[in-house]
């Protein structure tokens, strides 16, 4: 899942998550927008979700008077696609950041039409099981009281994405 860094009242970088719903950056803090919503009535800027649920696209939206820049430079023709750890100034007070990077969770695992593997213990994973896929990499671990896969060691086997089950944001904006 997506998500928005904003300065919070005490100066503090906070995430808001993008969860598919418009939002309205030109707000302090990031508001969601009712659905159907006018650019440039309702709001002079908005972040979306486009694409399939499987591979969403994420676009800045920008009413034509709107002073909004990605990464320093103006929108072209109201629209940019936005991309991980790009700087969005909606205000000229106000700096976000958009990230599409994720945390570990426990789920039911849902097997396909093959087979997939552990990353740590070789064996199959079974459908309904319990485990988790590596934010980092997307090596797919058992996570069950028999099976501790992922937080068996301090890193995914294959990349260095701690295994932590309350691990933190591995990128926050710089002060």
């Amino acid at each position: 899942m997506a998500h928005i860094w904003f300065r919070d009242e005490e100066g503090i970088w906070s995430a808001l998550p993008h969860d598919g719903r418009a939002l309205d950056i030109s707000a302090h803090p990031p508001r969601v927008l009712a659905e159907g919503f006018r650019l440039g009535i309702d709001t002079p800027a908005a972040v979306i979700r486009s694409g399939e649920e499987n591979a969403p696209v994420w676009v800045l939206l920008a009413a034509p008077d709107g002073e909004v820049r990605v990464n320093g430079f103006a929108p072209v023709a109201g629209v940019h696609v936005l991309q991980d750890r790009d700087e969005i100034r909606a205000t000229p007070a106000q700096t976000l950041f958009f990230s599409t990077e994720t945390l570990a969770r426990v789920e039911m695992f849902v097997a396909g039409d093959r087979a997939i593997f552990c990353g740590r213990c070789r064996q199959p994973i079974q459908d309904g099981e319990l485990a988790v896929r590596c934010p980092g990499c997307g090596i797919w671990y058992h996570q069950t009281e028999q099976l501790p896969c992922w937080t068996y060691a301090p890193t995914c086997a294959y990349c260095p994405r701690p295994t932590a089950l309350d691990a933190e944001y591995s990128w926050t904006p710089e002060a």
